[in-house]
Parts: C-alpha cells; sequence; structure tokens
C-alpha cells in the first residue's frame, strides 16, 4: 500500500496493481497445484500479466516476489523488469528447520535453483529486503551485484509518535512488547519461560499473538489485533522494550515498527535480524534460545532506563535512516522510471547508496 501511495503521487508513472490470490479456486483444484504456491501463483500471476499487457502495453513490471515469477520469464524479456526479494529460495532452505518447508534432494534442489537462474536473468534489476539476500542472489543464483539495491522493510514512521514524545517511566517494572502471531516459532515459549523463572515483578510481558496463552500476574495478552490498528499502535506507544527471540525470520517487519516506536530491540541473529540491530547501541542480538542471555540483558534494561531511552533514540535513528517504507518505496519508484526509460546510455547510473542519500536529503 505505501508503493502505491508512493507512487500515485508522482507525475511521471501510471500504476496497474495486480494482486496475486494466495488460493486461487480453480487452479487450487489442479492436484500438482494443490500444494505448491509457487506454481500455482506464478501461473496466476503469468495470466494476470498477459491480461494486462492486452489492456494497455506495460513499460515496465515489477515483481514481489521470485515465487510468483516462474511462469514470467517471456514477458520479463520483453518488460522491463524489477524483481523484489524479502529472501532468496537458498535463504530460505537455511531456515527449513523453523518453517513447514523441506528441502529436496540433492538433485531436484540443483534443478530448482537453475530454473531460478534462468528466470532471474531476465530481471534487469533487484530490490532486496537485507544484505543477507543480496549475497545470496550474487554467490547462488549468479545476478550481478551492481543490479541488486537494498531496501530494507520498514514502517510509515508518521503513524507513530516523533521522537521527543517518547518517554520511559522508572516507576514500573520494565514493559515488554512481543508481537508474534507464530508463537513457537518466533520465540514468544521462551520469552514466557524466562519471565516465569527469573523476571517476576522486574519486567511485565505484553504478548500479541494468536496462540492460547493463559494471561497470568505480570503477564497480558492480545488476540485478534490487526497491523496497525490503534490497540496495537497503543502497545508500541507505552511499551519500553521489543523483544522476538525467534528461531525463525528472514527479516521481521515488526522490527521497523519497534524502531518507529523507539524501543530497544532484543532480538535473535537468524536471518538478516543482525541488520536491523546495532548491537550494544539500539539493543542486543543472542544466540536462537539463549536464555541466559535473554534474562540478563533484560534485566540490564530494567536496571538502567537511561540506557533503554538512549538505546531507543539510536533504534528509531536507524529506522529513519533505513526502515522508512515511504522513502523505500519512492526508491523502488525511481528504479522502475529509470529501467522504463532504459536511459542507461544518456544517463548514468545511480548506485544504491545515491539512491537513498538523494531520498533523505
Amino acid at each position: 500500500m505505501s508503493l502505491q501511495r508512493a507512487l500515485a503521487a508522482r507525475d511521471d508513472i501510471e500504476c496497474v496493481w495486480l494482486e496475486v490470490p494466495y488460493a486461487p479456486a480453480r487452479l487450487a483444484a489442479v492436484p500438482l497445484l494443490r500444494n505448491n504456491w509457487t506454481l500455482r501463483g506464478s501461473l496466476r500471476a503469468r495470466q494476470m500479466i498477459r491480461q494486462a499487457q492486452r489492456e494497455a502495453p506495460l513499460d515496465a513490471l515489477f515483481l514481489h516476489t521470485q515465487t510468483i515469477s516462474l511462469f514470467a520469464s517471456g514477458y520479463m524479456k520483453r518488460i522491463p523488469t524489477l524483481l523484489s526479494l524479502d529472501a532468496t529460495p537458498a535463504n530460505l532452505d537455511e531456515l527449513a528447520g523453523s518453517y513447514a518447508h523441506s528441502v529436496g534432494n540433492p538433485a531436484i534442489e540443483r534443478m530448482k535453483r537453475a530454473a531460478h537462474r534462468r528466470v532471474m536473468a531476465n530481471a534487469r534489476h533487484f530490490t532486496t529486503w537485507s544484505q543477507w539476500a543480496k549475497s545470496s542472489l550474487a554467490a547462488d543464483y549468479g545476478v550481478e551485484a551492481s543490479t541488486i539495491t537494498v531496501v530494507h522493510p520498514g514502517t510509515v514512521l508518521t503513524n507513530y509518535p516523533a521522537p521527543e514524545m517518547k518517554a520511559v517511566n522508572a516507576d514500573r517494572p520494565l514493559q515488554v512488547l512481543f508481537v508474534g502471531g507464530d508463537f513457537a516459532r518466533k520465540g514468544g515459549d521462551l520469552l514466557l519461560d524466562v519471565y516465569n523463572r527469573s523476571l517476576r515483578g522486574v519486567c511485565e510481558l505484553h504478548l500479541v499473538t494468536g496462540a492460547e496463552i493463559a494471561p497470568a500476574d505480570g503477564v497480558h495478552v492480545y488476540r485478534g489485533l490487526k497491523p496497525h490498528s490503534e490497540e496495537l499502535l497503543k502497545l508500541y506507544r507505552e511499551c519500553d522494550v521489543f523483544v522476538l527471540p525467534t528461531r525463525g525470520d528472514c527479516l521481521a517487519v515488526v522490527l521497523g515498527e519497534a524502531m518507529a516506536s523507539c524501543m530497544p530491540i532484543v532480538t535473535t541473529g537468524v536471518g538478516a535480524h543482525a541488520e536491523a540491530v546495532v548491537e550494544g547501541e539500539s539493543g542486543y542480538v543472542i544466540d536462537v534460545d539463549d536464555a541466559d542471555a535473554l534474562s540478563k540483558r533484560l534485566r540490564e534494561l530494567a536496571g538502567n532506563r537511561q540506557l533503554v531511552a538512549r538505546m531507543g533514540q539510536r533504534s528509531r535513528q536507524i529506522g529513519e535512516e533505513r526502515f522508512d517504507m515511504m522513502k523505500g518505496a519512492n526508491i523502488l519508484g525511481d528504479i522502475l522510471v529509470r529501467i522504463a526509460r532504459d536511459d542507461g546510455e544518456t544517463q548514468p547510473k545511480r548506485s544504491a547508496e545515491q539512491l537513498w542519500t538523494e531520498r533523505s536529503a
């Protein structure tokens, strides 16, 4: 939605938005496609692109993600295409144990990687959510690094109070916020166990999740909260520290929301999470399932509210620099305009760093 708003404000772009349904009824009835979203989504995306191209020729094509691109090679060859990825298939294989994802035998995996490489060869430019994904694109799929721009996922900063409005109250237990629908994968069970064993009275937990967790003394559970709802934004405003001891994530979008809310972040080093937290400055990165480290860091923050405030301001600064959704959307718009005009011979191409610098000015 932010990309739509950002591009709608520009007089140099007219957009056609195609939302690819997760489970189109007709295709879900086909046995080969029923349990394979990549094939099902890619086939549906190709049909939608074909229809849009018939109605009005497209000057550029934006695809997010590679999971809907497999059957679009023909269009990608003819239409300058920006391919956006939150993670590569190889990245997801690294996290297979934490997701409902299995890695096939080596021969099948080589075939899958070759298929993705063939599709990616047709893209004019790439954006990735992280350096982690960019490195995989280059190393695992042979993509030229100069054609990849890192655009971190973020949030709309104006939905959150200005940094000077954030107050840390030292006259109460440390207010800890956890947001994660998949409670176990996101490490919510570890956080709850650490609280019950060693942090009662030191912290209060605010758990936003769909899991059936019973509220208790110092444990507040919120179910059914919608993204960007007033109830959720109120928790972001009022809590002190954001904790996500996840066992499997590429780059959780909620980290950008925590940054916007001026909260220090305590998370694990899975996926690209270490790119979102400056260790010791805006929060802490701990090992997966390290209960002792989690307890230690929360005790340290509970006992030093000036540290909480200082880290929270640094967290917001990082959010403004690299996790501003509207800034990122405009970067995508700049790239789409550039590849549509194909002006490489008449104007020098700007690097990713130059694009971010211009948008930050």
